[in-house]
């Protein structure tokens, strides 16, 4: 259904959790996969005076023209991590729009186009919950095929500090494979 989201002329992508869940490092390293894949990009961040605990977003922007305006005002594709960022910007998606969305928020019954994924349950049984975000991503990866997994790969190594490296790229590569369990199922 949401398989193969091929690039339109613009595509936004609003990633969602707590200040603190690797919301902006997220951001960062799909805007630099994207670049790879010879696309353009724009990545804004949004912490404000809740840096710690509070509903974060960081929004990228891909296009494969120059982008004129550079805001997501309803994505096109959502990740969320926490039920406070949900409650903020869970509706904020375009109609045609997908939502991965973590279980541990709590919601019974999905929408159209929300996948509830475990994905701080998987971070946690990896040994480092911080990597949820990571994990979210390489969710996002698999169903859309949004960008080349290579790509993620090289920019998480080139963002993440070397002594994390390894356990972010287990916890995308355990993301992917959520993503793929999911389409099997779907």
């Amino acid at each position: 259904m949401h398989k193969a989201v091929q690039t339109p002329d613009r595509l936004g992508i609003r990633l969602t959790g707590r200040g603190g869940q690797g919301i902006i490092l997220s951001g960062v390293i799909i805007a630099q996969a994207a670049m790879y894949d010879g696309r353009f990009v724009v990545h804004t961040q949004s912490y404000g005076p809740e840096a710690r605990l509070g509903a974060s977003k960081s929004e990228v922007m891909i296009s494969r023209w120059e982008i004129a305006f550079p805001e997501v005002v309803l994505a096109d594709i959502l990740l969320c991590l926490s039920l406070d960022a949900y409650l903020k910007y869970g509706s904020q998606v375009a109609s045609n729009s997908l939502s991965v969305i973590d279980d541990l928020i709590g919601i019974t019954a999905p929408a159209p186009g929300q996948v509830i994924l475990p994905l701080r349950r998987t971070a946690r049984d990896l040994g480092n919950e911080l990597s949820a975000n990571i994990v979210g991503l390489g969710a996002l990866v698999a169903i859309t095929e949004l960008v080349e997994v290579h790509h993620v790969q090289q920019a998480i190594k080139e963002r993440v500090k070397p002594e994390f490296s390894e356990v972010n790229l287990k916890a995308f590569t355990r993301g992917l494979e959520l993503g793929e369990q999911w389409h099997a199922s779907a």
